[in-house]
């Protein structure tokens, strides 16, 4: 019972974050899905991150600290829950904040996005239950790379930092991407160059079958005298429990 009443509330807050992130309360953030070109930022053209609070309710958090610090800490943690229906509502989360990434001229945020996000994407594809959502991540990988690389090098420093690729890897893959500007095609080579540099050990990259995205639930029966002396044993963490 307490597992299901800690699963239930880190999904409620999720889905919080999936409402403020959605589209009829961000009608200021541009879309990223049909950009498909690499080019060089004008960064004299970047807005100030305020300048997006009126349009965007994801622009209107991250400008109170009190509220934004938090809310990015469960973005992150979600990554590693191996729960795919919390993560689900937590990717359009992400898409917001690497929106408001790519049009402001916010240095925390830029490096949030390129540094922290950038790595628990690639973290979260380890994870099975992230398979059927392994597109969305894909996607997310893509536009960092694309839109924020020129801006902060650490996305290509994380990628060098992956057991099996190889400087030659990289820049192929950065070829690849100036010759095509179809968003599809970009994301193929984002998710190749991935698995590639990985050693095919993402889950969320190599499972062909569906997976059952609840599975943060031990099916175990537990009396309620050692629930907690059990979890505690197992080293276990659901959900919100990961930072609580």
């Amino acid at each position: 019972m307490e597992e299901k009443l800690l699963r239930d509330l880190t999904r409620e807050v999720c889905s919080l974050l999936a409402v403020i992130a959605s589209p009829q309360l961000n009608t200021g953030l541009p879309s990223l899905e049909h950009s498909g070109h690499v080019h060089r930022v004008d960064v004299s053209s970047l807005k100030e991150l305020d300048a997006f609070a009126s349009s965007s309710m994801v622009g209107f958090l991250l400008n109170h600290k009190g509220l934004a610090l938090p809310a990015l800490q469960i973005c992150l943690e979600a990554f590693t829950w191996t729960d795919g229906e919390a993560m689900t509502k937590v990717s359009s989360f992400c898409s917001s904040l690497i929106g408001l990434a790519v049009s402001t001229n916010s240095v925390e945020l830029l490096q949030f996005v390129s540094k922290d996000l950038f790595s628990a994407i690639i973290q979260g594809l380890a994870l099975e239950s992230n398979a059927f959502i392994s597109a969305d991540l894909i996607g997310h990988c893509r536009d960092i790379y694309i839109h924020l690389c020129d801006r902060d090098p650490t996305p290509r420093q994380i990628l060098l930092s992956l057991p099996c690729i190889k400087q030659h890897d990289l820049l192929a893959f950065e070829e690849a991407l100036t010759k095509t500007s179809s968003p599809k095609e970009q994301k193929q080579h984002m998710k190749s160059l991935l698995v590639l540099a990985t050693g095919n050990k993402l889950k969320a990259l190599a499972v062909q079958k569906s997976v059952n995205v609840i599975t943060n639930v031990s099916t175990r029966p537990r009396s309620t005298a050692n629930t907690k002396e059990t979890r505690a044993d197992d080293g276990e963490t659901v959900g919100l429990a990961a930072i609580l």
